[in-house]
């Protein structure tokens, strides 16, 4: 009977040919007369996942030296290709010979693989012996690990490097699809009973191998089990294909060479598996020898019956012993299982704990990722505009200095038609010229000739400064409130009526001729007479300075009321406001209008020998004196220049 391998290795995407075409080869090599591919997974690359790799390669860190590891060949096939050339300063870690070929044929190079081949080290292929020879090629902590594998198992293979003290990050690089199975494909499967070899890679392989096979509800399943041989490659799937119900299982080393190994080995045994054929009858025995045989038979008979009763004592006593010791067991066995169960709580509820620890960092680690998330989004939005700044600052030096051209002439219009300020246009047209001096472009050279020519108009023109007088205007208007007037009491007077009839008089005093001794008695009378005369004078010009005098045009702004103070500052205000829009709009002989009646109010109610009148009256006199009957330049030429620049410049850009 000849025996059909069954090869259930993970099915992995089109463009990943290395292990498809070496399992051909091995296969056509071998010369197996039946092969049934049975895929139970596909492989689906993560690439999101693997492009953490040239992270990984690219950060600094303290360690002397970086490995990757390979958990098993298909990651490997599929890391590999995506990384495409190997960094030549990479370890490469695999876990047996198989993987290290492929890893070679991927290009990696020799001295930089590190596989437990059996060839060079004494060591098991699995990562148990991936874990021996790391410890005994590197020192302790001066390794950075990478682990790629796939999604789940491989669990303990991380810590035994972290144990290490090494740095260890885990990659997940693709992930599992269970492939639907057609009937035919089972159908096919479940026909071969014994004459199947099963070739399992992984726990999961068998298992959901064995789900699917268990959805057809067939008996020969239980066929299958029992008489098919199951090739592993660990103890882990040794053990999940027992406990599904296989029972020949073989545990041997990975890769197709093995298997082609152990089916040379074992196909005689395997082709002289078959159901041995029913033995011949006895020839009949002669009558005489009956009767003697009926005897013998007898007493063997008795002594059997004898023995047999021995021993039903003997077994019934063994019993009674053995039931004793066994109570006595079974209650060990008890208080064992229960200590057991009780540490079992305990390291459960440890589990736990570490458990919704772990769901904590988990919601925490996704927060930081969400903020880091939305970090980069703002990173990316500033680099992009920073770019856009940065081509803007690269654009022609032309367009930069023509625009700003623009922006001054356009300045210099506002303020000679807006506001009349001859400087200010002045000004902004020669900042223009300066501008383009530094340009050498022949397009530029008319407008520069129509700007100096209009800047010679400009500057022939009085440089009034609208705008000043105007803030001196409303500064004037804003001083109405505190102007005095002749009617109020701060008015300024001129003189008092002591000072308009004679003088004082303690000027008037003169010094009386000297007294001789014989007339003492005679002129006492007479000198007391003169002191109470003069402090007479005295007295009388005090009380008549009292009296001041103050010399008005018309005598009724001296009879004022409050109300009409009031009414007479407002109007005063409205006129100093009209003068102000009539000199911003530049209207000559409302101005003068204004003007004249702010004067004949301040003049005629308001005291002039103040200074705040005299100041009032000092803006408006030089308001007074402004030319606003102008006739100013329009530009002309220099819009015209400026239109055929521009004109010129987008011809160049397009």
């Amino acid at each position: 009977m000849s025996h059909t391998l069954v090869v259930c290795k993970p099915k992995l995407p089109e463009q990943y040919l290395a292990q498809r075409l070496d399992l051909k080869y091995q296969l056509e090599q071998a010369q197996h007369a039946n092969v049934l591919y049975f895929p139970v997974f596909e492989l689906v690359p993560d690439f999101a996942a693997m492009g953490e790799i040239n992270s990984w390669l690219s950060q600094e860190t303290e360690r002397t030296k970086r490995m990757i590891v390979f958990v098993s060949p298909s990651v490997l096939e599929i890391t590999v290709t995506h990384m495409g050339k190997w960094p030549t300063d990479v370890y490469c870690g695999v876990m047996g010979r198989q993987s290290a070929k492929l890893a070679s044929d991927l290009g990696v190079p020799q001295d930089r693989i590190i596989a437990p081949t059996g060839e060079g080290n004494d060591e098991t292929e699995d990562s148990d012996g991936l874990a021996r020879l790391v410890s005994s090629q590197f020192e302790a902590g001066s390794c950075e690990v990478l682990v790629c594998k796939g999604p789940r198992g491989r669990v303990e293979f991380p810590k035994k490097l972290e144990n290490m003290q090494h740095g260890v990050k885990v990659l997940e690089c693709y992930d599992r699809r269970v492939i639907k199975q057609s009937d035919a494909q089972c159908e096919a499967l479940l026909s071969l009973s014994n004459s199947a070899v099963l070739w399992i890679t992984s726990s999961e392989t068998i298992d959901a191998l064995d789900r699917e096979l268990e959805l057809r509800v067939d008996p020969r399943l239980d066929v299958l089990r029992m008489q098919s041989v199951v090739l592993t490659t660990h103890p882990r799937i040794t053990a999940k294909c027992k406990e599904l119900g296989y029972a020949h299982v073989v545990q041997i080393a990975t890769g197709i060479q093995s298997v082609n190994s152990w089916l040379n080995s074992n196909k005689k045994s395997m082709d002289n598996n078959k159901p041995t054929p029913a033995s011949t009858p006895a020839p009949a025995t002669p009558p005489a020898a009956r009767v003697g045989t009926g005897q013998i038979a007898q007493a063997n008979n008795q002594w059997l019956g004898k023995a047999a009763f021995f021993i039903s004592v003997v077994s019934f006593v063994l019993i009674l012993l053995i039931a004793f010791a066994g109570k006595n067991q079974i209650e060990k066995t008890r208080m064992a299982f229960g200590e057991r169960i009780q540490k079992e709580s305990t390291t459960l509820d440890l589990v736990k704990e570490d458990i919704g620890e772990a769901g904590d960092l988990a919601k925490d680690l996704k927060t930081r990722f969400d903020v880091l998330e939305q970090a980069q989004k703002e990173e990316a939005s500033q680099r992009a505009s920073l770019e856009e700044i940065y081509n803007s600052l690269l654009s022609s030096r032309t367009e930069v200095s023509l625009s700003e051209v623009e922006q001054l002439i356009s300045i210099a219009k506002r303020q000679l038609y807006l506001l009349g300020n001859v400087n200010g246009a002045a000004i902004a047209l020669t900042q223009a010229i300066e501008l383009l001096e530094s340009s050498e472009k022949p397009s530029l050279l008319n407008l520069r000739v129509a700007l100096e020519k209009d800047l010679s108009e400009i500057k022939a023109l009085p440089t009034d400064d609208l705008l000043r007088l105007a803030i001196s205007l409303d500064s004037v208007v804003n001083s109405v409130e505190s102007l005095p007037m002749l009617s109020s009491v701060d008015a300024t007077k001129d003189q008092t009526l002591a000072e308009m009839t004679d003088e004082p008089a303690a000027n008037n005093n003169t010094e009386a001729p000297p007294v001789q001794p014989n007339q003492n008695t005679a002129l006492g009378f007479q000198q007391a007479w003169i002191t109470v005369k003069d402090l007479a004078k005295t007295v009388w010009y005090d009380v008549k300075s009292l009296v001041e005098v103050t010399k008005v045009d018309s005598p009724e702004v001296l009879l004022l009321s409050s109300r009409q103070e009031t009414d007479l500052r407002n109007s005063l205000r409205l006129s100093l406001l009209n003068a102000r829009i009539s000199l911003l709009s530049r209207q000559a002989t409302l101005l003068r209008s204004d003007l004249e009646r702010s004067s004949n109010l301040l003049n005629t109610y308001f005291d002039t020998q103040s200074i705040q009148v005299q100041r009032a009256q000092s803006v408006i006199g030089e308001i007074g004196k402004v030319q606003l009957d102008l006739v100013l330049p329009e530009l002309q030429a220099t819009s015209a220049a400026l239109r055929l620049a521009v004109a010129g410049q987008q011809g160049e850009r397009q």
